[in-house]
């Protein structure tokens, strides 16, 4: 179960906003200079560098978060380059100092293994503790004192387990998450349990075949490591992460129940419930989520941009020698339309008052609106990839 939270950790965003975009022949516009600019771009085969650009308040919330996402990613490289340097220290002064095994203990240890020399044994007069350590060539360094070999066989059991159950790879993944998420607090609590967790099954799982005697004496071993002190390192795997955890796993060991097949298939169907009502509630949400940005606009955007289309077609068709572009912008309220406006790239300087007269018909037949409801500005072509005649006529306009 914790898996499942390391693997939802390692994913920084969980959902991907995606801002639709239109193409050229409709785009909703957010400001003056977004018009002027986006209108100036389509027209012109150059971009056009207009003289105003407003600082608004969407540019500042980017510089910030640009500024934020920079800041976290020095946290998360730092955080890396430190655990992945202390390993590397730690792992260069341990392999000076290995031992081999002796025979008896490697004979033990190849006894206890499936597949034999599959893990390495060392001895080390640095280590306190029993640990494993190694990714792709695991290898259990033990204190350098000898054991009684019931003590020793639980201990390497241990070990075993570990290796079996990929706890090395759990821990560098721990790394990672933590790595990602340096900033926030609850990522060093979640790092315990699961540490704490990676333990009792580990435990348990050695001991599932134990009579009482037997869990009795695998106790007594952990009170045995106990005794020595723990010099931990994030990327090992010991015996024993926490004295405050001793008595927990002791408990835990006495109290220890072969479970049912029943029980174990009603546990896995309720941890199945449990995955798919998330994943179920995930997709109402994103769901109820789409629903409120359709909410910001009651008349569907397919709709709006087809009788932008159509109303464009039909006033570049009214005279195609003079019209050279039209560029249309409908707001809508309620699942109606309710204003309407409209810039005109014509050839002529100024356009006579009978052609403006019917575009603003066409217009208001077309969308079915009132003619004051109709906003038409005019641009001569010359004026309009003209820097500073574009700056300032979209200005006026927009007032």
């Amino acid at each position: 179960m914790w898996f499942s939270v390391i693997i939802a950790l390692m994913i920084p965003v969980s959902t991907v906003v995606m801002i639709p975009v239109s193409n050229n022949s409709a785009m909703s516009m957010t400001s003056t200079y977004d018009i002027a600019q986006w209108i100036s771009d389509t027209a012109s085969k150059k971009p056009v560098n207009l003289a105003f650009k407003p600082q608004n308040e969407n540019e500042q919330c980017l510089s910030i978060a640009v500024v934020l996402f920079v800041l976290w990613q020095l946290g998360m490289i730092l955080v890396l380059v430190f655990h992945i340097v202390c390993y590397a220290l730690y792992a260069r002064s341990l392999n000076k100092h290995n031992i081999c095994a002796n025979r008896k203990e490697i004979e033990l240890l190849n006894n206890l293994l499936k597949r034999k020399n599959t893990l390495l044994l060392y001895k080390n007069p640095t280590v306190e503790i029993p640990i494993l350590t190694g990714l792709f060539r695991p290898a259990v360094i033990l204190p350098n004192k000898k054991y009684e070999d019931l003590r020793l066989r639980n201990i390497l059991m241990h070990e075993i387990t570990h290796m079996k159950r990929y706890d090395i790879l759990v821990k560098r993944l721990l790394i990672l998450v933590g790595a990602i998420h340096w900033f926030n607090p609850l990522v060093y609590f979640v790092r315990r349990e699961i540490n704490k967790a990676c333990e009792l099954a580990c435990d348990e799982s050695v001991i599932k075949k134990f009579n009482n005697i037997e869990m009795q004496q695998y106790g007594d071993t952990l009170i045995t490591v106990a005794a020595d002190s723990i010099k931990k390192m994030p990327l090992l795997t010991t015996m024993l992460e926490d004295k405050k955890n001793l008595k927990e796993r002791l408990d835990a060991i006495m109290k220890q129940k072969q479970h049912s097949k029943r029980t174990v298939i009603a546990a896995s169907v309720f941890l199945v419930i449990i995955v798919c009502a998330i994943l179920g509630l995930n997709t109402l949400h994103r769901i109820e989520s789409e629903q409120h940005y359709a909410d910001n606009y009651p008349l569907p955007q397919d709709q709006k941009h087809i009788k932008e289309i159509e109303l464009k077609n039909v006033l570049r068709n009214y005279d195609k020698k003079n019209i050279a572009e039209a560029y249309i912008f409908l707001s809508d309220l309620d699942d109606e339309i309710t204003n309407a406006y409209i810039t005109i790239i014509c050839h002529e300087k100024n356009p006579s008052s009978e052609m403006q007269n019917e575009i603003k018909s066409l217009a208001s037949e077309n969308l079915e609106l009132d003619i004051q409801n109709i906003y038409v500005d005019y641009i001569d072509f010359e004026s309009f990839t003209s820097n500073e005649r574009v700056s300032n006529e979209f200005f006026d306009y927009a007032k």
